[in-house]
């Protein structure tokens, strides 16, 4: 799924910063703030970005399917936050890993003007690029 995500991204130097936080993909849980007290979903951590507290998810529960690619928030080196951290609010999730990634604050390039995000795949690409293998 990530390299499909890769696959979108139109800007190689975009996509060239984005491959630079990768990391093997590793499962985690965390508590929905949505649910029942106690209740929370599984997400697999893609990208990390610890020096800004910043993680990139990918979810099937919660906000997914249809916003599965999360922001998601760690404690920076040398920080350590008094609650534990959730799945995070509806504004944390995404269509797409390029959308999260540029949404968090971590891409320092420009941004097109007629960038549009919050589009479904149809919308935005008419049909879903799929990956080369």
């Amino acid at each position: 799924m990530v390299a499909e995500q890769l696959a979108l991204v139109r800007r190689p130097e975009r996509r060239r910063a984005l491959e630079s936080l990768l990391v093997e993909p590793r499962e985690e849980w965390r508590e929905w703030d949505y649910g029942e007290p106690g209740e929370g979903f599984a997400y697999w951590v893609v990208g990390e970005a610890l020096e800004q507290g910043i993680v990139l998810a990918y979810c099937e529960h919660g906000f997914g399917p249809q916003f599965p690619w999360g922001i998601l928030f760690v404690d920076a080196p040398g920080q350590v936050s008094p609650e534990p951290h959730t799945l995070g609010m509806d504004a944390q999730w995404n269509w797409y890993l390029e959308e999260a990634f540029v949404r968090a604050g971590l891409w320092a390039g420009a941004r097109d003007p007629d960038e549009l995000w919050m589009l479904s795949p149809k919308e935005r690409f008419g049909t879903l690029p799929r990956a080369e293998p």
